[in-house]
């Protein structure tokens, strides 16, 4: 065989073998067309949020309470009635904020510091001043909480809209920290819904329902009002760490 008649062989055999690949190998068309399917769905359905936060009332803004909350009271007027264990907890705790601990949820809502709020179609997010404390509300509720769900100070919070109202649940608490200044004790079991809504342009109403069969004898409700804040609002910086010297550090503090 002369090389030429080799060179025309070899070259025949890999284009034989380069078609049988071809033919073999499975085809990509299907897994781009799926990967084209999914994109077109994500915009769908991004387009159609963004459509409906269209058409919701805009809470974005800095808040702060509308007036201070001493003592907290149901929307009846009354307080919340505590069993046996959560008065035990009423009278054997100290402030937690004393070693500047997160405030947690719901008592970072009756704190009266300034709050940045900011909206967007898949999430509400809280910004406050005291203790630099973020709140993340995701909108994809009602909560469905992992039963392995590491427990924080703030809980985990879901969102959705039911009608002009922001409907949020709260639920995967630590337990450790009060729900209001004046004591009241919260257990980890604790779980709460606030609905948040315009009640004009300038007044931001949170309506609180509070579960906690641990240390309360039933379910109850209270209401707070934030008042917008003028435009060129500013959250300065907070300290807390002085704190320390006094309390629980008293004896390791430096010498004045």
């Amino acid at each position: 065989m002369t090389y030429l008649s080799f060179v025309r062989v070899a070259v025949v055999l890999m284009l034989g073998a380069s078609a049988m690949a071809h033919a073999q190998a499975p085809s990509s068309q299907p897994r781009e067309t799926a990967a084209r399917a999914a994109l077109q769905t994500a915009a769908d359905k991004s387009r159609v949020a963004i459509e409906a936060e269209r058409s919701r009332p805009r809470l974005s803004g800095i808040w702060r309470l509308a007036a201070p909350v001493t003592q907290l009271r149901t929307i009846e007027g009354k307080a919340p009635v505590l069993t046996p264990a959560g008065q035990k907890q009423l009278r054997g705790q100290t402030d937690p904020a004393d070693r500047c601990l997160p405030p947690g949820t719901p008592r970072l809502m009756f704190t009266d510091a300034p709050f940045l709020l900011t909206q967007a179609p898949v999430k509400v997010t809280l910004f406050s001043q005291h203790r630099h404390v973020v709140r993340h509300v995701f909108l994809d509720g009602p909560l469905k909480l992992d039963a392995d769900a590491d427990p924080t100070w703030e809980g985990y919070s879901s969102g959705r809209w039911e009608g002009d109202t922001l409907v949020i649940d709260t639920a995967g608490f630590n337990g450790q920290q009060w729900i209001h200044a004046s004591g009241l004790p919260q257990s980890p079991a604790m779980k709460i819904t606030e609905r948040l809504r315009l009640v004009n342009a300038n007044t931001l109403e949170d309506v609180l329902h509070i579960e906690d069969a641990a240390y309360y004898r039933s379910a109850f409700t209270t209401r707070v009002l934030f008042k917008r804040q003028p435009p060129g609002t500013e959250l300065p910086e907070e300290e807390c760490s002085e704190k320390l010297l006094e309390y629980p550090l008293r004896e390791y503090a430096p010498p004045r």
